[in-house]
């Protein structure tokens, strides 16, 4: 699958799902080295959190602070 088709479907995912992407892919030995990748996931979750409502930015952060934990 091609990083286009990958941020695609990534922009798709409900908040909690981008987050844990985020970190995952942040974690992982081979993803974290494409910071570009990494960059992009980071706006299109930016742009994300900018549109969410209220109920789902709720959700995020609860799950935010758990992840943080």
């Amino acid at each position: 699958m091609s990083i286009e088709k990958r941020l695609e479907v990534f922009s798709k995912l409900p908040l909690r799902a981008q987050l844990a992407t985020i970190a995952s892919s942040k974690a992982n030995v081979v993803l974290s080295k494409n910071s570009e990748y990494i960059a992009a996931l980071e706006r299109i979750h930016q742009k994300s959190l900018a549109t969410a409502t209220p109920e789902a930015l709720e959700a995020y952060h609860k799950a935010k602070e758990i992840l943080n934990s």
